[in-house]
């Protein structure tokens, strides 16, 4: 009884392991829409950017403003970017997902969100 229990365990063990490794799936701005409020993975490049404040940064990615493919604020003073290098930069940003005025925002809020490709 013993050995199946810590079978089980082991078992269990494994499986929350795997889930936890797991990347988040990609979407592309077609998809984004079903996805609203949920978090999930964008990536694109980098075509500019307005730093709003001192805490509050916006990538326009996949077009200049206003026709960007869908925009990533930056929020907090957490993150330290070279903002000028980022142009022209394909990266991946793993966020919340919003709209602001019909337009779709990934909102991050740590470095860790942010992978360059």
């Amino acid at each position: 009884m013993k050995k199946l229990l810590l079978f089980f365990i082991i078992i269990i063990a494994f499986t929350f392991k795997t889930q936890a490794q797991q990347k988040p799936e990609q979407y592309n701005v077609n998809q984004f829409i079903k996805h609203v409020g949920k978090k999930i993975t964008m990536c694109e490049t980098v075509y500019s950017f307005k730093i709003l404040s001192d805490t509050v940064t916006m990538l326009n990615m996949g077009g200049e403003y206003p026709n960007q493919r869908f925009t990533v604020v930056v929020s907090g003073k957490e993150i330290q970017l070279n903002y000028d290098d980022l142009k022209g930069k394909h990266i991946c940003v793993t966020g919340d997902t919003s709209m602001y005025k019909n337009h779709p925002e990934v909102l991050i809020y740590h470095e860790d969100q942010i992978q360059f490709k």
